[in-house]
């Protein structure tokens, strides 16, 4: 108790300085009871901000050093505790939940799982985006994830979560964040750096002589690309450079030649207040010096492997100096870390760090870990051009992956300025048949947009399809991607001895039809592994198990192919049948 009333008073001077933030009220701070490094934490955190003393949140660990929880300890020392103190604040006046460097950060639901992240479980702690873990990866985005289409330069207006939460109280999810680092100073100085930069009005120089620098790291030159797979990261690394560009505000440092900064040809990144960039991993090049407030992410696998310590891109970040960091803290998919077109963007038009990372960040009860203070607003004042509506040129395709041939796309065409009073045309095309469309649209006289079809066509493997928009002033791009219907088969076990039998599933890339699927599975070896060749998969599903017979007898081992086919489409597994 002395200490906490000790650094209660050391910490009193930074709460002064700074205006309280409004949204202090809707933190919930979790600290480790009985964990002094974990209370000096939380203690400095609460008084920096001016957080009600009541949103303190003590719980007991049964190992305060473990890394992980296992499922069990998970929902006795943590979820039930922090449960209980959002219900003693009001769950629904809770937005944030900032752990005050506790050292579990992963949870191990079972099920021979890998291990997630224990705060984006905590984002979903009443379970009401999902009840179950997510195996291999997530089937859908939190609701309030604003997906963006950064080819197409398609971003929805920003809404702060407190204006979500008012429209759309369930589910009902948080963001979390953590108050971590290589020692309890520097998860303070997490707070005190944002402190100061908001003060200044954004990250503060290291350099008075110099503006800061804004430092994108793409893997290629997206433009001749489509905006799937990888590219999809380089082209949300892309349209950050182009907004960050638009600002005048920053010295962009941008590279695309595929090394990471440091590593020649790669420039370095001096005077670092925006980083965003890929692929790092397991290596942190000391290329950055970071500005107070800083805020960068690198796009890799486990980039927050261990928050405090290792080769990780991310713990090195913290300990040189950055405000802001966000990562997976095992082998993630792409898809699941936070974006940085969208992110960078909501910053620039004065979100804070907490709405902008969780807004930007596809799933919860995944691998993603936020590192700094989620209050932290570099940019409140919103930036030019961020600060009033910014009208641009965007194409956008809805649904913009889908199984060809099953629906339609509608696309949405919208210029920056109204039409002119004769109307303008707009040239369209596609660069492959597989999409049908118009050869051109009118937007109508004073109208800034126009809505059109696109018809798809069955294919027979995963096909991209860039859709092109353009007229004299302008041209848009954006990708439609098609798959078929038939995704995979697969068996368990792939090997058997000759008399015995194995599982197959047949999947499916999206819910069958409501008059359901046939798919036909063919064993190029019957009298060794026979299977029913006709597998019905009724409206509504996206599997179905087969059962595969084998019989012998055998002299040597026998290596048979099982090939499901439906609507020209084929995918193979293979079976070994030993004697």
């Amino acid at each position: 108790m002395r200490l906490l009333v000790l650094l209660a008073f050391t910490v009193t001077p930074v709460a002064i300085a700074f205006a309280q933030n409004p949204l202090a009220s809707r933190v919930l701070v979790v600290y480790v009871d009985g964990d002094p490094d974990s209370q000096s934490v939380a203690t400095h955190y609460v008084a920096a901000r001016g957080i009600p003393p009541s949103n303190l949140c003590p719980v007991s660990l049964p190992n305060p050093g473990a890394t992980a929880l296992n499922g069990t300890d998970y929902d006795l020392y943590l979820k039930r505790p922090v449960q209980s103190c959002l219900q003693a604040v009001g769950s629904e006046n809770i937005l944030y939940i900032v752990l005050a460097y506790v050292r579990p950060y992963a949870v191990n639901p079972g099920s021979g799982l890998n291990n997630y992240a224990l705060d984006s479980y905590l984002a979903d702690i009443w379970d009401q985006y999902a009840r179950r873990a997510f195996d291999p990866a997530p089937s859908k985005e939190h609701p309030y994830y604003a997906d963006s289409q950064s080819q197409g330069n398609v971003f929805l207006p920003f809404q702060s979560l407190a204006q979500f939460r008012a429209l759309q109280p369930q589910p009902l999810v948080y963001s979390v964040w953590r108050l971590d680092g290589a020692s309890p100073i520097a998860a303070m100085s997490l707070v005190d750096n944002a402190l100061a930069a908001e003060s200044a009005g954004g990250p503060i120089s290291n350099d008075a002589a110099a503006p800061p620098n804004a430092c994108l790291d793409l893997e290629i030159d997206p433009i001749n690309s489509p905006d799937s797979g990888y590219r999809a990261a380089d082209w949300d690394l892309q349209r950050a450079a182009d907004f960050l560009n638009w600002t005048g505000r920053f010295q962009m440092v941008s590279d695309a030649n595929g090394e990471v900064f440091g590593t020649a040809p790669a420039p370095l990144c001096p005077n670092t207040a925006l980083y965003a960039g890929w692929y790092n991993y397991g290596r942190y090049n000391d290329v950055f010096s970071w500005d107070v407030g800083a805020i960068g992410w690198d796009v890799d696998s486990a980039a927050l492997a261990d928050p405090r310590a290792g080769d990780w891109w991310g713990s090195n970040a913290l300990q040189h100096g950055i405000t802001v960091t966000s990562g997976p803290m095992n082998e993630p998919y792409l898809e699941g870390i936070a974006r940085p077109g969208g992110t960078i963007r909501n910053l620039l038009e004065g979100a804070n760090v907490g709405d902008a990372f969780l807004r930007n960040t596809r799933w919860l009860k995944w691998m993603i870990l936020n590192v700094g203070d989620p209050l932290y607003t570099p940019f409140a004042g919103k930036v030019a051009p961020f600060d009033t509506g910014l009208p641009s040129n965007s194409l956008s395709l809805a649904p913009r992956q889908l199984i060809g041939g099953q629906k339609q796309i509608e696309a949405v065409l919208t210029v920056a300025s109204p039409a002119p009073p004769e109307g303008l045309i707009i040239n369209l095309s596609s660069e492959n048949d597989a999409l049908a469309m118009p050869q051109s649209v009118t937007i109508g006289s004073g109208e800034t947009r126009v809505t059109f079809a696109i018809s798809t066509a069955v294919v027979t493997s995963s096909l991209d399809v860039r859709v092109t928009a353009s007229s004299p002033s302008f041209q848009v791009t954006n990708t439609a991607s098609l798959y078929p219907m038939l995704a995979a088969v697969s068996l368990t076990p792939n090997s058997v001895r000759a008399g015995g039998a194995v599982s197959g599933t047949v999947v499916l890339n999206d819910a069958a039809p409501p008059d359901g699927v046939t798919v036909q599975v063919v064993s190029d070896s019957p009298g060794v592994a026979a299977v029913d060749s006709d597998l019905f998969i009724p409206g509504g599903r996206r599997r179905r198990n087969f059962t595969v017979r084998t019989s012998g007898p055998l002299t040597e081992p026998a290596t048979i192919n099982l090939t499901a086919y439906y609507a020209g489409a084929q995918a193979t597994a293979t079976l070994t049948v030993t004697p």
